[in-house]
């Protein structure tokens, strides 16, 4: 069994225990009660500690500031899970391997470890936000139903925020890339004699593209360095570049294709459009639910302790 294998096993168990703890006895005073719920003092001084790992270095009225804080996120958090064990709703291995994976990217567990540190999180508050996210998901279709966005509103969107879906000129290119110069040079003899720019850049580039043939595909002024858009913008269509020199080497630019700055059509932009405003109203439900959940739950916070 690997170590995020074993992690996920046990933040599972967290997560099943979650749904037994009032089951058991507790002979710790609760600082918290949301409604059958409860955290010790003890309980949340570890997600103090989990959350923020360096207090001593905050005044005593601070480090309360910041405590009345996280009790808020924990009442909001202890309302999901409890609606989430109400009805059953749970998180397989699978899923939490997808979400962890997602986020982590191509970083190794070690690199995603020194990123995590020098955010100022841990490991566990990673996994404890992932799967709180899952959860939320999961109780909100549950919960929230007949939300869409009509037609008539996402033309009215488009109407209305026209500028954004503004295209600048964009152009498609290809890139080599050699540590010298005259590297650079022999193969744009090549190029010069017929020599196609793909097959070329898998055979003879140093760039990680490659492999697509030095591909970079559409983009706009201002997304590669300044020197590059320099050739690039420049550059006539189906015209090889001269050696361009980076501190990676020389590379060799095509550009492909040019494409006028303008308007994107309504029909290009509609399923976007309306990903983005289904999202707007599930979180906006989701938000009422809550609060609607907060008021129809008995809330307790023993705040004597927390001034202990």
């Amino acid at each position: 069994m690997t170590i995020l294998t074993r992690i996920i096993a046990a933040f599972l168990l967290v997560g099943l225990l979650a749904c037994q703890q009032q089951e058991e006895s507790k002979p710790l005073p609760p600082l918290l009660e949301v409604g059958s719920r409860h955290l010790t003092l003890q309980q949340f001084n570890r997600e103090l500690a989990t959350t923020y790992p360096d207090l001593s270095v905050l005044s005593a009225a601070e480090q309360l500031q910041l405590k009345e804080q996280l009790l808020k996120q924990l009442i909001d958090r202890e309302l999901i899970l409890g609606e989430a064990c109400r009805l059953n709703v749970q998180l397989t291995p699978d899923e939490l391997d997808s979400a962890m994976r997602e986020v982590r990217g191509s970083y190794s567990s070690e690199e995603f470890t020194q990123i995590l540190k020098q955010a100022g999180s841990t490991e566990e508050s990673w996994l404890n936000a992932v799967k709180l996210r899952l959860l939320s998901a999961k109780v909100s279709s549950a919960v929230l139903t007949d939300i869409e966005a009509s037609d008539k509103e996402i033309e009215a969107y488009y109407r209305a925020h026209k500028e954004a879906f503004r295209r600048p000129v964009e152009i498609r290119a290809r890139q080599m890339l050699f540590k010298t110069r005259e590297d650079a040079a022999k193969v744009k003899k090549l190029l010069a004699a017929g020599g196609d720019f793909a097959t070329l850049a898998r055979q003879y580039s140093e760039s990680p593209d490659r492999e697509n043939g030095g591909a970079l595909g559409y983009f706009p002024a201002g997304v590669l360095p300044v020197e590059f858009d320099r050739v690039l913008f420049s550059l006539p269509v189906r015209r090889v570049s001269e050696p361009v020199k980076s501190p990676y080497g020389y590379h060799l630019f095509l550009v492909e294709r040019k494409r006028r700055a303008g308007l994107r059509p309504y029909a290009a932009v509609k399923d976007e459009i309306a990903a983005k405003l289904y999202q707007q109203k599930e979180e906006a439900a989701f938000h009422q639910w809550l609060e609607n959940l907060q008021q129809t739950t008995q809330t307790k916070i023993h705040r004597e302790l927390l001034q202990k």
